[in-house]
């Protein structure tokens, strides 16, 4: 198996970071449902070949998941999101100037962190209504980021053996990419996984799963 120089972990939605006086309705419900709270000490390591990028707002102001004219634009949840779940926010051009200008500053980072020999993760969580029978889902993409069959089914073997359910691309699939020369895959926790009963406050395995990932990373380095 290839293995890598370094790990970049993106970890683009743990932060509830925003000005919610710029939305109408309930955006509370919205931020405590799709925040991936907690992702930032889930997948944490001080291993040194591994690189830690976190972004620092909420998706609610910008969602650097998305891609520049990106399709769910259509819906009001591109970079800059408009509407989610009965809330709308009213954007001027100098906002929305200022969102793709954090936009442009986050994926610059990751492109210098990306370094050739590099693999990235693309690190988050899922409401557990989603999926109730699935523990973990590992996404990636079907073009020349993937990976190989060969990491994705060490990927996907490591979590089994650790006693989780996996799914594969399902209930998510894709990963964040930056130049097809760097391989990419998304790792999606339950909520439920890790999280205490309100999908929120920090639960009592956290730190048993983050070993679990850390020992995944050390497979997929180099020794």
């Amino acid at each position: 198996m290839a293995r890598f120089d370094r790990i970049v972990l993106f970890i683009p939605h743990s932060s509830d970071r925003l000005d919610k006086s710029s939305w109408s309705g309930d955006i509370d419900a919205a931020v405590n449902r799709w925040t991936d709270w907690h992702t930032d000490k889930l997948f944490d390591s001080d291993d040194e070949r591994i690189k830690k990028l976190i972004v620092p707002f909420s998706r609610f102001y910008c969602d650097t998941e998305r891609l520049i004219a990106d399709p769910m634009e259509s819906i009001g949840q591109g970079i800059a999101y408009s509407r989610i779940e009965g809330c709308t926010r009213e954007l001027s051009e100098q906002q929305k100037e200022e969102i793709h200008k954090a936009y442009s500053d986050i994926h610059e980072q990751l492109e210098a962190l990306a370094e050739s020999g590099s693999l990235i993760i693309d690190c988050h969580s899922f409401p557990s209504d989603l999926a109730p029978d699935t523990d973990i889902c590992v996404g990636f993409n079907d073009d020349d980021s993937y990976p190989s069959d060969e990491i994705i089914n060490i990927v996907v073997e490591h979590f089994k053996t650790a006693g989780f359910k996996v799914g594969v691309n399902d209930p998510y699939s894709n990963a964040m990419r930056v130049k097809a020369s760097i391989p990419t895959f998304m790792i999606e926790f339950n909520k439920a996984s890790y999280l205490a009963s309100d999908e929120k406050t920090q639960g009592n395995d956290i730190e048993n799963i983050n070993e679990v990932l850390n020992e995944l990373y050390r497979k997929l380095l180099k020794i």
